[in-house]
């Protein structure tokens, strides 16, 4: 049984394996509800971490890249038009990812056709870098509570992550919540030059680099500090 992305009903498989494989991610960031789910595997794929992520507390975030002999599982969600819509914005529209189709192998053996993710040629990082504890740990839960194979599970508890501090989880998160706000106004071109900024500062060497970081988060910082305070959390 094959499965298509039914554009004439308006629904569209959409192949998770970063952080949306976590629900409560997924919900977070688009309020997805899925007309259905199952695991699959993505043959011919590998997972990278080349894509930025948010400094300081988050070096990379998930992709993934062609590879012979490779393999990516991940959840296949069944969503509305609407909902995938929505879902791309929650991930930035076309700034950060291009969308591919692709054929993934069902755990139940079917071949589905679906939507994924891949970072965009001008967005990847030259290499690979550690993700943080915490955003890796999202990939590893939502793995878990996705279903998928437990020698995937055991791959993926096995990779390194970075260390970040209250502190630089805190700044990442606020910084990542005035960026959004931003981003749907007309500051979007300002916010997306100042999140490159701060991503181009993980390739300077340690002090310089938490000297440009404290430059560019503080009055970003400011900002979200007084966003919080009058309850207007984006």
């Amino acid at each position: 049984m094959v499965g298509t992305t039914s554009r004439s009903s308006g629904d569209v498989w959409y192949f998770a394996y970063g952080s949306n494989l976590h629900p409560q991610r997924r919900a977070t960031r688009a309020a997805l509800s899925p007309l259905d789910t199952t695991p699959g595997t993505l043959c011919g794929w590998r997972l990278v971490f080349d894509m930025p992520g948010v400094p300081p507390a988050d070096p990379a975030m998930a992709s993934i890249r062609r590879e012979a002999g490779g393999e990516v599982h991940g959840l296949l969600l069944r969503l509305t038009a609407h909902q995938f819509a929505a879902l791309v914005g929650s991930e930035g529209g076309d700034r950060f990812y291009v969308r591919e189709q692709v054929e993934v192998i069902a755990y139940d053996d079917r071949k589905v056709i679906a939507e994924v993710f891949v970072a965009a040629p001008g967005r990847r990082l030259q290499r690979e870098r550690t993700p943080s504890r915490r955003y890796l740990e999202l990939i590893r839960e939502g793995a878990r509570l996705s279903a998928l194979r437990p020698e995937y599970c055991a791959w993926l508890d096995a990779l390194p992550h970075a260390e970040a501090s209250p502190t630089a989880r805190w700044a990442s998160d606020v910084f990542l919540e005035v960026f959004m706000r931003a981003s749907r106004g007309p500051l979007r071109g300002l916010a997306q030059g100042w999140l490159d900024a701060l991503q181009r500062t993980e390739d300077l060497a340690a002090l310089p680099r938490r000297v440009a970081q404290g430059v560019l988060l503080a009055p970003v910082l400011g900002v979200g500090v007084g966003l919080r305070a009058l309850g207007r959390r984006p």
